[in-house]
């Protein structure tokens, strides 16, 4: 499944006011079985069998993050109003940088 079918079966199973970050076409080209694992991991997301991560700092937004693929990967999905509304797809950077933003790690600077 290439990144364009990945994103057109992500807005089937969350809705189609998903958007997805620049990245997100790399990253997902080059992770193996990313359809398989994103796909049954959102499809458990919107049945509400996932607790959200805990945001200290977002109010009004639920984050849900999950490392896919090589441990080099993530997932964000960001729920506010209680409709999906986008997914990110990103290196271990970003999720470090994220979870700093969102306080759910501390800085190491």
């Amino acid at each position: 499944m290439n990144a364009e079918e990945l994103k057109q079966k992500l807005k089937e199973i969350l809705g189609n006011q998903i958007i997805f970050n620049k990245q997100f076409g790399i990253y997902a080209d080059s992770i193996k079985n990313i359809d398989t694992n994103l796909i049954e991991w959102c499809i458990l997301l919107r049945d509400r069998k996932i607790q959200p991560t805990r945001a200290s700092q977002t109010m009004g937004i639920i984050i849900f993050i999950n490392k896919i693929g090589s441990s080099n990967r993530c997932i964000v999905i960001k729920v506010v109003n209680g409709e999906f509304k986008e997914v990110h797809l990103a290196d271990h950077k970003y999720y470090d940088e994220l979870r700093i933003k969102l306080g759910l790690k501390q800085s190491s600077r």
